[in-house]
């Protein structure tokens, strides 16, 4: 596994999962009773893609009941978030994007965030990265191309976004977004 720190406030951890582990969250995510409308903070727009969310009860239900198939488990397993394990889960929310979703700049004040790239074959011209911006939203601190296996743990100060996958890549984008409290 490597780790970098392109600045303060986000770790950068490639090839965190084995491939049985990362296999098996994608297929969970193929399947998963998706909601329509999910609104993500107060500067997001009430726009209509795909979500589910695990709450805490489910999260702290499922590490309980050592399902080891299932995606919590198998994340809670990982290296970043054994930095995390004093902290406790809020919730975690796996997104389905489409070309046809936009997503504004946001943050997630007084949380921290580990962001998990599902999908096991991605193409850099099929665009999905994650921008991080200023605290003034004005220049990109650091943009992470959507890398598979790829987790970023990040502070939930910092205004971020996606973009969404190009028309020419595959018709779902994954990612998991886990939040902490501070």
């Amino acid at each position: 596994m490597k780790y970098f720190e392109p600045h303060p406030g986000i770790k950068v951890y490639d090839n965190v999962l084995s491939f049985s582990d990362k296999a098996n969250i994608e297929q969970q995510c193929q399947r998963m009773p998706y909601l329509i409308g999910w609104k993500d903070t107060y500067k997001s727009q009430d726009t209509g893609f795909f979500y589910y969310e695990c709450d805490a009860q489910n999260w702290y239900d499922i590490l309980d009941n050592k399902i080891a198939s299932e995606f919590p488990y198998i994340l809670n397993n990982s290296e970043p978030f054994s930095q995390m394990e004093d902290r406790g889960v809020l919730r975690s929310v796996i997104n389905c994007n489409t070309i046809a979703d936009s997503m504004t700049t946001h943050d997630h004040l007084n949380q921290d965030v580990i962001l998990y790239y599902v999908n096991s074959e991605w193409k850099t011209e099929w665009g999905g990265e994650t921008i991080f911006y200023d605290k003034n939203e004005k220049e990109i601190i650091f943009a992470s191309p959507y890398v598979p296996n790829r987790m970023i743990l990040f502070a939930g100060e910092i205004p971020h976004r996606y973009n969404p996958p190009a028309s020419i890549a595959p018709k779902y984008r994954f990612s998991i977004s886990t939040f902490f409290p501070r």
